[in-house]
């Protein structure tokens, strides 16, 4: 559903630019306009201004800016439609974007992935079989620093540990099963176990699938690594791994390193080089 311009451009000019950004970042008023810690950029002082009068917003570091839909899209990382509701909810104008547009049938995708994401970290920080990885990961060169900025976990040898830990978080199986990460009809099973994971992101950040590699002797006679299949929000080919963490680094240097894997990627930010990507041409 096509939003009409007059409800963007209304929801714009009545929305209060500063409250709906304060409600992100810190802000401080300075003259006749506000600053703040820029979030999309390593920002150490505040280079984020955002003029109440003008209805925009702009980094004097990174360049980003726009008005308050661009923010809230970029933010978040949500579609435009969805960040045009969700300011237009901020300032009580309801914005009807339908129940069959994309996001609003990926969004649980999304959730099911991060959510998976964020239950792989918790075993690697919280079970033995996490000390075990972060072992292999330490010998790997990979510090805790990078296992944080690179959201890595662990999936455990029980074959529905992700499967239970989801269903309490009121997903249902049949869109665990389309979003990658579980199979079967019952019992349902998880598609990732025993492997270190390392999520796969798009252009916008968002996690859209997994790549987990074995780092036990005892599965050695496995595939090395187990790379999640297409489906819905993942297409191989339209993989940019990093770029949402590397466009910052992209700008500044003007150019851009593309790696054939995503542990090059990795690899490169361990030697504190940023502005690099992984572009997936197939698994």
């Amino acid at each position: 559903m096509r939003i009409p311009e007059s409800t963007i451009q209304k929801i714009i000019d009545e929305a209060d630019i500063v409250k709906v950004i304060s409600e992100y970042i810190k802000l401080e008023k300075k003259s006749s306009s506000f600053i703040g810690l820029c979030p999309f950029h390593p920002d150490q002082n505040p280079s984020l201004h955002v003029s109440p009068t003008k209805k925009i917003y702009k980094c004097f570091s990174c360049g980003e800016g726009g008005n308050v839909v661009r923010f809230v899209e970029k933010y978040e990382k949500v579609p435009f439609p969805r960040a045009v509701q969700i300011v237009g909810e901020k300032c009580g104008i309801n914005v009807d974007l339908g129940t069959n547009d994309n996001f609003h049938i990926s969004s649980k995708y999304y959730k099911i992935l991060e959510d998976s994401t964020n239950f792989y970290h918790f075993l690697l920080e919280n079970t033995v079989a996490g000390e075990e990885a972060k072992k292999y990961l330490y010998k790997r060169k990979l510090n805790d620093e990078i296992i944080k900025r690179f959201k890595i976990g662990v999936s455990q040898p029980d074959p529905d540990l992700l499967f239970k830990s989801l269903l309490k978080n009121d997903h249902q199986p049949l869109d665990m099963i389309e979003a990658g990460v579980v199979r079967g009809t019952d019992p349902y099973t998880d598609v990732f176990r025993n492997r270190i994971m390392f999520p796969l992101d798009d252009i916008t950040g968002k996690i859209v699938g997994f790549s987990g590699r074995i780092y036990k002797d005892s599965n050695k006679d496995e595939p090395k690594y187990l790379n999640s299949a297409e489906n819905k929000i993942f297409k191989k080919g339209n993989l940019l791994y990093n770029f949402a963490n590397a466009e910052y680094y992209i700008r500044q240097n003007d150019s851009v390193f593309v790696f054939e894997g995503f542990m090059d990627v990795i690899a490169a930010y361990k030697c504190d080089i940023h502005n690099t990507v992984y572009v997936e041409t197939s698994f």
